[in-house]
């Protein structure tokens, strides 16, 4: 009988940890396994179940990308749990993040949060992931709170808010979302796209809500001791969907470009479905102060600024 097309060896132990002889049969016993400062590489392939970093200070990521590489929760929960203090070291970055739920705290009062990525008490780098079709209450794509965590690069699209914010839900924190497409996510009674509770950083992010969302973006209660940096972004369809904000409330409101970024992603399983077209808005639009990698102004969006080399 022949052997795996890819080699036996890669279908028996598809995670290893870069630079040494270390091999696992799945990615908790990867995470489980690893030292601080290890890089956890999986390999090509969908991978069942949810994943959780307890803490580690690593790096998890693919070798093939996000569209070689699925973490698929089957419902069981958030995709990806970041919930134990991880610094900004610890890292995630290359997978498609799909089929996850939101999860409440137990207590029968906390409603599920966290769809796709759940980040808590921490301050973790998420990185050129693609997180879609993921559900929750608040925050179906990624939800973080009481933390500093840098989102960036990120494509965010199709994620089901039953409540609030079906993209990315920051709840009293700081940290960096930047450059980001966020992609009509719905949610039925608050905003589909970003909804900032407290405080963050964020910057250069694509926002496109569908027609029949309640909201594309809210800011609230603003912490007085961070400061803020509003602006740019691009949204799309228009300010009117602004949700229980007035336009002067948001900080650099004046630097939000409003209009269609061109995208017609389709079904979104392929990296040239998410290229700008180049006639797009959202092309050198961004940042002034941050270059894309070909040395160009920044671009809006998952493929824009120093980062966006996937």
């Amino acid at each position: 009988m022949p052997g795996h097309p890819l080699g036996d060896e890669y279908q028996a132990y598809p995670v290893y940890i870069a630079g040494t002889e270390r091999r696992f049969v799945d990615i908790d016993d990867g995470i489980w396994g690893a030292e601080e400062g290890d890089r956890v590489v999986v390999k090509a392939g969908t991978y069942e179940g949810t994943v959780d970093f307890h803490g580690k200070i690593i790096t998890l990521c693919s070798e093939s990308g996000p569209w070689a590489t699925v973490l698929d929760a089957l419902g069981e929960g958030p995709v990806v749990r970041l919930r134990s203090w991880e610094p900004q070291e610890t890292t995630l970055e290359g997978f498609t993040i799909t089929g996850g739920v939101g999860e409440g705290d137990g207590d029968g009062n906390t409603p599920p949060h966290g769809g796709g990525v759940f980040v808590e008490w921490g301050s973790p780098t998420i990185r050129h992931n693609v997180v879609v079709y993921n559900a929750s209450q608040i925050g179906a794509g990624i939800y973080a709170r009481n933390g500093a965590p840098t989102v960036e690069n990120n494509i965010v699209a199709w994620n089901t808010a039953s409540q609030g914010g079906g993209g990315i839900v920051c709840t009293a924190c700081r940290g960096r979302i930047a450059f980001n497409t966020i992609y009509e996510n719905d949610a039925a009674s608050g905003p589909g796209g970003e909804y900032f509770w407290g405080a963050a950083d964020y910057v250069g992010n694509i926002v496109v809500t569908p027609d029949a969302s309640a909201g594309m973006m809210r800011w609230l209660d603003p912490r007085t001791d961070v400061a803020w940096t509003g602006g740019p972004n691009l949204a799309w369809p228009s300010t009117d969907w602004l949700v229980d904000t007035d336009d002067t409330e948001w900080p650099d409101i004046d630097e939000f470009v409003f209009a269609n970024p061109g995208l017609d992603p389709a079904s979104g399983d392929a990296p040239g479905d998410w290229q700008l077209p180049g006639d797009s808005p959202a092309v050198d639009a961004g940042p002034a102060d941050e270059l894309d990698p070909d040395g160009s102004r920044s671009d809006f969006g998952a493929f824009g600024g120093p980062e966006g080399g996937w």
